[in-house]
C-alpha cells in the first residue's frame, strides 16, 4: 500500500468512527431522556394510584346510579299499585252505582204504582161523590 492510500484509509476510517462517535452521542442523549428502571416503577405505582382512585369514583357513581334505579322501580311500583288501588275501587263504585240505580228504580215504580193507585182511587171516589152530587141536586129540584 502507498503513503497516499494509507492517508486516505486513514482518513476514511477517521471519517468513519467521527460518525460511530456522533452515532453514539445521539444514543447517550436519547439513553438520557429514557427513564430510569426506578422512575418508570415509581410512574406505574403513580398511574396504578390514579386509575385506582378513578374506579373507586366509578364505582360510587354507579352505585349512586343503581340506587336511583331502584328508586324509580320502587316508585313505579307503589304508582302501579295505586292505579290499581284506584281502579279497584272506582270498579266498587260502579257497581255501588248500579245497584243503588236498580233499587232507586224499584223504588220509584213501586211509589209511582202506588201513586197511580191512590190516584185511581181518588178519582173514583170524585166519581162517586159527583154522581151523589148530581143525584142530590136532581132530587132538590
Amino acid at each position: 500500500m502507498t503513503d497516499s492510500e494509507y492517508q486516505e484509509l486513514v482518513q476514511f476510517l477517521g471519517r468513519k468512527f467521527d460518525e460511530t462517535d456522533q452515532r453514539f452521542e445521539g444514543m447517550d442523549r436519547r439513553l438520557d431522556q429514557m427513564a430510569t428502571k426506578e422512575e418508570m416503577r415509581a410512574q406505574q405505582a403513580e398511574t396504578r394510584r390514579h386509575f385506582d382512585v378513578v374506579a373507586e369514583d366509578l364505582r360510587s357513581r354507579m352505585q349512586l346510579v343503581a340506587e336511583g334505579h331502584q328508586a324509580l322501580v320502587d316508585g313505579q311500583q307503589a304508582l302501579v299499585e295505586g292505579h290499581q288501588a284506584l281502579a279497584e275501587g272506582q270498579e266498587r263504585i260502579l257497581v255501588r252505582m248500579e245497584r243503588m240505580e236498580r233499587e232507586l228504580g224499584a223504588m220509584i215504580r213501586i211509589s209511582y204504582a202506588e201513586l197511580d193507585d191512590r190516584i185511581r182511587k181518588c178519582e173514583q171516589g170524585l166519581a162517586a161523590v159527583q154522581e151523589r152530587l148530581a143525584r142530590v141536586e136532581s132530587q132538590q129540584v
